[in-house]
């Protein structure tokens, strides 16, 4: 046995044993119009039962921490979630609501398939490579970029072409051909082509021409970014496929180092005016436009400030920002932006993303693990 004691100064969280002022797992608790019972919740939601103890720590252990209750919030509405969309599937399925599409068979010799929906769904999105190294905040300009851009050539795509008399073109058309053609290239590059992804009912709200996300309240005023922002950021489709091993990745960064490193494969782009080189199309673009200065100049509306990085320029409008509308749901600390709301919410979450390879040390930002590096790890290249 252990001599070893410990001295409680507060209140004991039974979930992760921190000390501090919390609330009691069996008092109900107003959160916003409901009540709730954390004990309740835990046994509901994963079959645990905490006992209360007898004597005089029975108050003081019997509670549990801020972190830990949003924690429990969040797997309850999961919980809620999987049920309800369970039920709903199997009402739609008794009521064989779910058809099976049949192929639709050619029937010309020799001829690539034709163009589907779920190509030109892929040919959209397709476009809107991600920016590893910039925040969720900037989602909505691009996607909103590339739909305007998408619409364009929609209507382009209307004009039919006639012969020399002003009579309608007889026979198949060469876009067949063409976009068959472009789609097994996109394959040979490790694009993934899958089908044509719909929205449920409970994924969005609309208010007018306004659609918001129901998991992260999330607004678009276009239907197809809402729809993209979704897919990508909470089903988490992968959208890109190694065409050797067939492992699947979110953005194509990760596919082309995945094809050097496990494949000896270099298909990274490669800068013309410097020895610079890029694992997307979009690194590089923004490499051009912003350290060679040939793209567009961005000026502040509020000083005399230019760049030439529409990120730089966002970044740069937080200096003339006084609000801090950003509220941590744990504290009672704000901030100017969401990104750094959310990092400081990892902290009370417990989410360390941020690994020492040497020891296993987590952290939740960057810069403490490259303290802990230096400190403790100095002859490791980091």
């Amino acid at each position: 046995m252990s001599n070893d004691s410990w001295k409680l100064e507060s209140d004991l969280c039974r979930c992760c044993h921190s000390e501090g002022k919390f609330k009691n797992l069996s008092m109900p608790c107003k959160n916003s119009d409901f009540e709730e019972i954390y004990s309740d919740m835990l046994k509901n939601c994963f079959d645990i039962s905490l006992e209360p103890i007898e004597g005089l720590l029975c108050t003081a252990t019997y509670t549990i921490c801020d972190g830990c209750i949003c924690r429990l919030r969040d797997a309850t509405d999961f919980r809620k979630q999987v049920l309800a969309c369970e039920e709903r599937f199997r009402d739609m399925y008794d009521r064989n609501v779910f058809k099976a599409t049949e192929p639709v068979v050619v029937g010309v010799k020799d001829e690539p398939d034709t163009f589907t929906d779920a190509d030109e769904e892929f040919k959209k999105e397709s476009s809107q490579d991600d920016n590893d190294e910039f925040e969720d905040s900037l989602d909505m300009h691009y996607e909103d970029d590339h739909t305007q851009v998408v619409e364009s050539t929609k209507k382009k795509k209307k004009s039919k072409k006639t012969d020399k008399k002003g009579c309608r073109a007889v026979g198949r058309p060469r876009k067949e051909k063409q976009d068959s053609l472009e789609d097994e290239q996109g394959k040979k590059k490790g694009r993934k082509v899958v089908p044509k992804f719909h929205l449920m009912d409970e994924d969005y709200t609309q208010q007018g021409d306004i659609y918001q996300c129901s998991r992260c309240d999330k607004k678009y005023d276009k239907y197809f970014s809402l729809r993209f922002h979704v897919k990508t950021k909470h089903y988490k489709i992968p959208r890109f496929s190694c065409p050797i091993c067939l492992k699947e990745f979110m953005t194509p960064a990760p596919l082309t180092v995945h094809k050097l490193e496990i494949h000896n494969i270099d298909d990274r782009f490669k800068c013309k005016a410097c020895k610079g080189i890029f694992n997307t199309k979009v690194q590089l673009r923004k490499h051009i436009n912003n350290f060679h200065m040939l793209g567009e100049i961005y000026k502040c509306e509020f000083c005399e400030y230019e760049s030439f990085s529409f990120e730089g320029m966002y970044k740069h409008k937080f200096k003339h920002k006084t609000v801090k509308d950003y509220h941590c749901r744990f504290c009672r600390k704000s901030f100017l932006r969401k990104t750094t709301l959310d990092l400081h919410e990892r902290i009370h979450t417990g989410d360390r993303r941020k690994v020492c390879t040497v020891c296993g040390q987590a952290f939740v930002q960057k810069a403490s693990l490259n303290y802990h590096m230096t400190k403790y790890h100095p002859e490791v290249n980091f």
